[in-house]
């Protein structure tokens, strides 16, 4: 039975422990996060 994780920008020893597949999944959250900042940043400039 798999256990499903919920994947935060913050990450966790839970996600470390699953070593590469762990990392990728944060790394994609972060990156996914990091781009939500950028267009709210853009949309404050274009105000």
């Amino acid at each position: 039975m798999a256990k499903e994780y919920k994947i935060t920008s913050q990450g966790s020893l839970g996600l470390l422990a699953l070593g590469h597949i762990g990392l990728r999944k944060w790394r994609e959250v972060v990156a996914q996060e990091n781009k939500k900042i950028q267009q709210k940043k853009n949309d404050k400039k274009e105000k």
